[in-house]
């Protein structure tokens, strides 16, 4: 498995977290799965960004590159929440990922 597939916030099943009730559990899905692919969305355009900042400088843009890994992390804590990888709930319930590398 890829390093970057590895999480350090998985918890386990039956955890304290894991203990809600399944119908609170599914309306924080909907809602990360909504947050989540405003985040990918956000990313994609992000991207297409820094395609045109590369073509007019011919460098990346750092804080453009480190912001765009947060969201990527972000998005994975979303859909890892929403198939049970992870308990914990993501942002705004947790703090904003870093960027993973």
């Amino acid at each position: 498995m890829e390093e970057w597939f590895v999480d350090e916030t998985y918890t386990e099943p039956d955890s304290e977290a894991a203990k809600e009730p399944a119908w609170q559990r599914a309306l924080f899905m909907i809602g990360f799965w909504f947050l989540g692919n405003i985040a990918f969305s956000l990313s994609i355009l992000l991207g297409a960004v820094q395609f045109v900042v590369v073509l007019v400088t011919g460098n990346k843009n750092e804080e453009l590159g480190r912001f765009s890994g947060r969201l990527i992390a972000y998005v994975w804590e979303c859909l890892a929440y929403i198939t049970y990888r992870q308990d914990e709930k993501p942002f705004p319930f947790g703090k904003f990922p870093e960027e993973k590398e």
